[in-house]
């Protein structure tokens, strides 16, 4: 581990290259394990910091270390879709040097990733895990606004059809399908908020709402799974009394030590 890594203190670190990136890190004092990292991504909030203040006690608890990046909206506006095409840039490769700059800094080897998302950062891991699967160990997605389908016949971002933006397309839904994955969703996230992705087409077939799109979403790949004969591990959570905000889902005491205990439970 680095000596300029303190325990117990919450780090922030800049990274350069295509473009800077700030990201933020906790090392518990009670760290037992080098691979025991959770990458957690924010939502359009862009909260990266207070997401490592909201784990910090179940890091603690699980001997976990915190990493969370941050995408700067000037450089990543559509991070979520992992980027606007190949061309531009990309916020699934920015995300890569950070996890190798992560592993530099640190001193420890890469390993497959637990990762949390939350709305927007949900969206991202999600996507992430399809274009990388062999990355992902385990993932949480909590109140995502949409999802890419694993579906082949629908152009991406909605499916995994290439398109003139994101051509040559590949996945291999095989491994994406045995990543242990939980959805959650707050009990009053049902409404169509002015965040909320309302085109027709998203209506049309995912829903009308975070609760019906992560349903259908969840549904989805489980049949695909059953189909492939794949023993497939999506679960679907509902958040006590939370809407749809960062801090009302924080505000549930179960909704942390849940993530942590599915994401560590291995």
């Amino acid at each position: 581990m680095s000596k300029s890594l303190q325990p117990g203190k919450i780090h922030q670190r800049t990274i350069t290259g295509m473009s800077q990136m700030n990201y933020f890190v906790y090392f518990p004092e009670t760290c037992r394990d080098d691979n025991r990292i959770l990458y957690t991504i924010h939502g359009i909030s862009r909260n990266a910091e207070e997401h490592i203040q909201g784990f910090i006690s179940q890091a603690e608890r699980c001997g976990a270390i915190l990493v969370a990046p941050l995408f700067p909206e000037e450089h990543f506006p559509r991070y979520q879709r992992l980027g606007t095409s190949v061309q531009l840039e990309r916020a699934d490769m920015a995300f890569e040097h950070v996890r190798q700059d992560v592993h530099e800094w640190l001193g420890f080897p890469p390993a497959p990733m637990r990762m949390f998302g939350f709305s927007g950062g949900g969206q991202f891991v999600h996507r992430y895990a399809m274009f990388y699967p062999g990355r992902v160990a385990r993932m949480v997605l909590a109140a995502p606004g949409w999802y890419t389908f694993p579906d082949p016949d629908r152009k991406y971002p909605f499916g995994l059809k290439s398109t003139k933006d994101w051509p040559q397309l590949t996945f291999s839904l095989g491994k994406f399908l045995q990543i242990p994955t939980m959805v959650m969703t707050g009990e009053e996230d049902d409404l169509r908020d002015k965040d909320l992705n309302k085109s027709r087409e998203i209506d049309s077939f995912q829903g009308l709402n975070r609760v019906e799109r992560a349903e259908r979403w969840v549904n989805a790949n489980r049949n695909l799974a059953r189909s492939y004969d794949i023993s497939a591990d999506f679960r679907l959570e509902t958040v006590p009394n939370a809407s749809h905000a960062y801090g009302s889902y924080l505000g549930h005491p179960p909704f942390s030590e849940q993530i942590f205990d599915f994401l560590f439970e291995d």
